[in-house]
């Protein structure tokens, strides 16, 4: 295989990787892989060696009001077969807050652990693959199960890579305050479909679009949304009349991802993407990256990123309400906000081993919320937040 052709596979692999990758905390939006098919499983010839990976890490998450976060994580898979493989995980998010509500920062500090777990089965014949996995998560107020399955394959002499994915979430969640019995359930529905195009042996295109439907309850049942007289001179914690927090029951969201990669010679391969995002709550939002990954020989790579987000309000959020309405939120997700992060990863390779060392610093600004200083109500001050990972893989 000549060089180019190497960088083409390589740009090909790794933007369907970055479009396909994912999962999501809590369950609401299941990482969802290519779609379908229960292959029969091919027995290895007697002396044929089959792969087996390992891979663990922490990751540390930390921001200026007061949420930290630290997920120590373990993967494992071996292949079973020439044609298909098994992959368990395993993660443990240890969160330490200001608040319970974590959002809108309105009660006393907590500690909370979550607890994942999942597996899944994987095949890989002549260009068609496919695989599908299940993966449960647990802390004191959620119960998660996330089902997907998804396929692949590779059209024109493997220069057109189409893929479809399917996801279901089905959640149960409620207070630690109230028995399960009273909890409440949330199910969603993902689908996505993903085109990756090989334009020269060193350019490769790739679009991805994805719905989701959730139904079911997304409220915060621990945040209260204060109640403020009109006059804005009045908008004090000692005035309000605090109400709970009250969501629509259903969501459809739509996103749709168009991205370019390109090699230049056979060490720097650059990126850029845009993704569009519209849903049924009236957000809207448009998210830009750009990135850069040096090959620096001697298994040493570095890739330096940046990404900047921007977000419209929700039909029904405001800043701050004089009366009680049928929906009503104080989450500061579903307000205006603005952010930029800049991620920056070393990667290096040591024969079998293969070590990274992220680094993420994000910034955000929210442009309606509004939050409790003393007495008053006042805008929100920027948020500051960094992600620091050290992971370590082993193939056997």
């Amino acid at each position: 295989m000549t060089p180019s052709r190497r960088s083409a596979l390589r740009l090909a692999g790794a933007a369907l990787l970055t479009l396909l990758a994912a999962g999501p905390a809590r369950g609401e939006d299941p990482a969802v892989a290519p779609a379908d098919a229960r292959p029969t499983l091919a027995l290895p010839t007697p002396h044929e060696k089959l792969a087996t990976h390992g891979a663990t890490g922490t990751a540390i998450y930390t921001n200026n009001d007061g949420l930290r976060v630290i997920s120590p994580w373990l993967e494992a898979s071996q292949q079973v077969s020439t044609t298909a493989s098994i992959q368990a995980t395993m993660r443990t998010d240890f969160i330490t807050a200001a608040s319970v509500d974590m959002i809108s920062g309105a009660s006393p500090r907590f500690e909370e652990v979550r607890k994942e777990a999942g597996f899944q089965a994987s095949y890989d014949k002549s260009g068609v693959r496919g695989h599908a996995g299940y993966t449960y998560s647990t802390e004191n107020d959620t119960h998660s199960h996330t089902l997907v399955a998804g396929g692949q394959t590779d059209l024109f002499s493997r220069n057109l890579t189409l893929a479809l994915g399917y996801g279901l979430g089905l959640d149960r969640l409620g207070s630690v305050r109230e028995p399960e019995p009273l909890w409440h359930d949330r199910t969603s529905h993902r689908l996505d479909f993903t085109a990756t195009q090989i334009l020269t042996p060193t350019s490769v295109v790739s679009a991805a679009y994805t719905f989701q439907q959730i139904d079911g309850f997304q409220s915060s049942p621990y945040r209260l949304v204060p109640l403020v007289p009109k006059d804005s001179a009045m908008w004090l914690r000692s005035q309000a009349q605090w109400v709970a927090e009250r969501h629509p029951d259903s969501r459809g969201r739509h996103g749709l991802t168009l991205e370019g990669r390109q090699a230049v010679g056979r060490s720097v391969f650059l990126r850029a993407a845009w993704r569009g995002y519209v849903d049924t709550w009236a957000i809207r939002s448009n998210t830009g990256e750009v990135g850069a990954t040096w090959d620096l020989g001697h298994g040493f790579e570095v890739e330096l990123s940046d990404r900047l987000y921007w977000q419209s309000r929700a039909s029904f959020y405001r800043p701050m309400y004089s009366v009680d309405r049928e929906f009503i939120t104080r989450d500061r997700r579903l307000a205006g906000q603005l952010s930029n992060s800049v991620d920056l990863d070393l990667r290096v390779k040591l024969r079998l081993f293969e070590v990274l060392l992220q680094g993420l610093f994000v910034w955000t600004r929210y442009d309606d919320f509004r939050t409790v200083e003393v007495d008053r109500f006042v805008p929100m001050a920027d948020t500051l937040a960094a992600v620091i990972q050290a992971a370590v893989s082993v193939d056997l």
